[in-house]
């Protein structure tokens, strides 16, 4: 009778145990969501700064470019004065009179420049008011996008400290969720027994080929410039499975797919790494990452923050994609939005 309360006590604890790990996952999946959602707002919020930057630079341009000529106003000033000298606006009478003592080629000559300055006198005075009119036109978009500028950087400012804060929320349940032990084993001995970064990922292959209908969803992993297409090899590791990447600023790494980190540390020369994998065949491996938020073990979600990268010289994000174990172009596969 003991031994069956045991049991049912067993029982009764492990289902506890179970429910609560299941309701912790529910909250973790809650909260990656949150920060998926806010670091896309972030991207979307770095990309209208951007345009706006390039439009305050065009008008900023011309606003110079004006001034400049509205400033120079010497030649408009000189041929004003060549109008007033030769008295183009004494009357009939003295016209006709100073006409007489010259020569008809003369007069034919002076005419002609007469109406060349004075033409050329209206345009320069209909061009300097009309881009006195241009100017403050430019000065009141410039005020507000000056304005819009400002309000965008606050509301970035804001959406990085409620990402930070969501971030340190992940990793808080995190840790009171339960993971995959054998696979943190497994990743220490890979660790010690990989002699290469192939080795690495293929030890972390699953040995079955697995095909599913459903495609997976993959993103590129971080907003940056791209200077080593695949096959190219232009990284500091010289690498050319995949794509390396270029930040311009601090930015955070998402996870490139939905999977589990198999991989999260330091792997010989290369620093940080890590390595997800997917239930559709897809591994995916990130290298030059500053600081993980992840460990292995780990779910994550597309679009996740999942480590930080620096913008300095040195710092290079490096992104290779395996399906089925076959090294594919990052590209070919990246979902496009």
């Amino acid at each position: 009778m003991m031994k069956i309360l045991i049991i049912i006590l067993l029982f009764l604890n492990s289902s506890d145990c179970i429910a609560k790990n299941q309701n912790l996952k529910v909250k973790l999946n809650n909260l990656k969501q949150q920060t998926v959602k806010i670091h896309n707002e972030i991207l979307t919020n770095n990309e209208e700064l951007k345009k706006i930057k390039i439009d305050l630079d065009k008008n900023t341009q011309k606003k110079i470019i004006l001034n400049r000529y509205i400033k120079d106003k010497d030649l408009l000033g000189r041929r004003i004065i060549f109008l007033l000298q030769d008295k183009f606006y004494t009357n009939q009478f003295t016209r006709i009179v100073r006409n007489l003592n010259n020569s008809s080629k003369e007069l034919i000559t002076k005419q002609i420049m007469r109406e060349f300055f004075l033409k050329d006198v209206k345009s320069g005075i209909n061009e300097y008011f009309l881009n006195l009119e241009n100017l403050k036109s430019i000065d009141d978009e410039l005020a507000l996008e000056l304005e819009n500028y400002k309000t965008k950087k606050k509301d970035l400012k804001k959406k990085l400290l409620m990402l930070e804060k969501k971030i340190k929320e992940v990793a808080k349940v995190q840790k009171k969720v339960k993971t995959n032990t054998a696979l943190k084993q497994k990743a220490k001995d890979l660790r010690k027994q990989a002699k290469n970064l192939n080795d690495l990922v293929k030890s972390a292959q699953t040995k079955r080929k697995i095909i599913s209908k459903i495609k997976s969803r993959i993103k590129m992993p971080v907003s940056g410039e791209l200077i080593s297409d695949y096959g190219e090899g232009k990284d500091q590791h010289k690498l050319k499975n995949g794509l390396v990447f270029k930040v311009k600023e601090d930015s955070f790494v998402t996870s490139p797919m939905d999977g589990t980190v198999v991989y999260a540390n330091k792997f010989k020369s290369f620093g940080n790494l890590v390595m997800i994998k997917d239930n559709k065949g897809f591994t995916s491996v990130l290298i030059g990452m500053r600081n993980l938020l992840i460990s292995t073990g780990n779910e994550v979600l597309v679009g996740e923050p999942i480590a930080k990268i620096s913008s300095t010289l040195q710092s290079q994000l490096y992104f290779e994609l395996r399906e089925n174990g076959k090294i594919v172009d990052p590209k070919s596969k990246v979902e496009i939005l």
